[in-house]
């Protein structure tokens, strides 16, 4: 009697533990009804950055926004390949959710996290967008980057950020808010989000981007894929819209369906500096 007791409270520790282990890393909010959609922001942000685009697409959508460990207050996790272990937990909770080809919606970071998503798995997910985020991001400014060129310098970034003060995270975060978007309210927001990550997770993020590329492996994605990309912020630096498209369109020429449009004034939150434009376009898409 005492073995099968003993057996009992085993097999519920061990379902309870099961149980435990697959809640996924990320905080998932839902709403809206309709077809699967998953938002997932960008590095530091949290999911409240899609807020807008919510309001636009729930009557027709069911809406999951994500906001990713170590993020904007989210817990961390240890992970040695945190980008492919979040990436695997939005793969599992798609299975397991039973959501039937879910359109992918990524900011930045969020943006390759899509691409990485419908390479890895191109039969689970749907229609893919991206805003303002590239297969390697090594390459933005010099095409001809390689990991193994990129590789010094993203030691060294993530070196210097393990040994950040506080005070000092802060004063990069402000100085990196600033860039990003136009409304002050917005700025406010994306400097708040950054002061409340774990940085350590932001630096690990940041090193796998640098030291990841997708450019070749893009090429197995199935469904179509929206790119929306951004230049305005860059442009006292000489960027032009002309050099940002072309960069763009280089960086997915091995996914040639891709569907490439730049913005003519956001900065690198384009649903915050030009919300209608991006709706149109992603409505276009999304109706084809």
């Amino acid at each position: 009697m005492k073995a099968k007791i003993t057996s009992l409270l085993l097999l519920l520790v061990l379902s309870v533990f099961s149980a435990q282990a697959k809640a996924p890393s990320f905080k998932v909010v839902k709403t809206g009804k309709g077809p699967a959609m998953i938002l997932i922001p960008g590095l530091n942000s949290a999911g409240e950055v899609w807020d807008e685009t919510v309001k636009h697409y729930q009557k027709n959508y069911t809406c999951f926004v994500l906001t990713l460990p170590g993020f904007a207050g989210q817990p961390a996790i240890k992970a040695d390949h945190f980008l492919n272990t979040v990436r695997d937990e939005i793969i599992t909770y798609v299975q397991e959710n039973k959501l039937k080809k879910p359109v992918l919606v990524g900011h930045s970071l969020g943006g390759y996290m899509v691409l990485s998503l419908s390479v890895k798995a191109p039969e689970v997910f749907g229609k893919a967008v991206v805003v303002d985020g590239l297969p390697y991001i090594g390459a933005a400014q010099n095409p001809g980057a390689t990991v193994e060129s990129i590789k010094p310098m993203a030691d060294q970034m993530k070196n210097s950020m393990t040994k950040m003060s506080p005070e000092m995270q802060k004063q990069q975060e402000a100085s990196y808010g600033v860039t990003m978007a136009t409304d002050s309210a917005h700025i406010r927001k994306v400097i708040d989000w950054g002061r409340k990550s774990d940085y350590l997770t932001t630096g690990q993020a940041m090193y796998e981007m640098y030291t990841t590329d997708l450019r070749k492996d893009i090429a197995a994605i199935k469904s179509p894929v929206l790119v929306l990309g951004a230049w305005y912020g860059y442009k006292n630096y000489g960027v032009t819209k002309e050099i940002t498209t072309n960069m763009y369109k280089g960086q997915f020429a091995n996914l040639p369906s891709a569907e490439v449009k730049i913005a003519d004034t956001a900065r690198h939150f384009i649903m915050y500096d030009e919300p209608s434009w991006m709706f149109t376009q992603m409505d276009a898409f999304l109706k084809k």
